[in-house]
């Protein structure tokens, strides 16, 4: 049986239209955009998985599975790394940040 070519964003793209897919796709897409700016973070200061979880204080499995988006950590871990990296979370209004 031979594989079936998907074109994934046309999927997603038709999915979207649905309010509340839509919805829970961009409350999805604002996680990973945190943990994209994690992982940039932690390379920029030349750390690797292990330095970062030992830092942290979890383990190198869990930073490996939040880097590849397999896992969406919760407030206190996610935290835990922002330390770890000495970052913190800032709140800005939507009309004050710059893009």
């Amino acid at each position: 049986m031979p594989f079936k070519k998907l074109d994934v964003k046309q999927i997603v793209d038709e999915k979207r239209k649905d309010e509340e897919f839509n919805n829970y796709y961009k409350e999805t897409e604002n996680e990973y955009k945190l943990i994209r700016q994690l992982v940039a973070a932690r390379k920029d200061m030349g750390m690797t998985q292990k330095d970062l979880a030992s830092k942290a204080g979890i383990s190198q499995q869990d930073v490996s599975r939040i880097e590849r988006e397999k896992h969406i950590p919760n407030l206190a871990k996610f935290i835990k790394l922002l330390e770890a990296l000495d970052l913190e979370i800032k709140i800005e209004s939507k009309e004050t940040v710059q893009h």
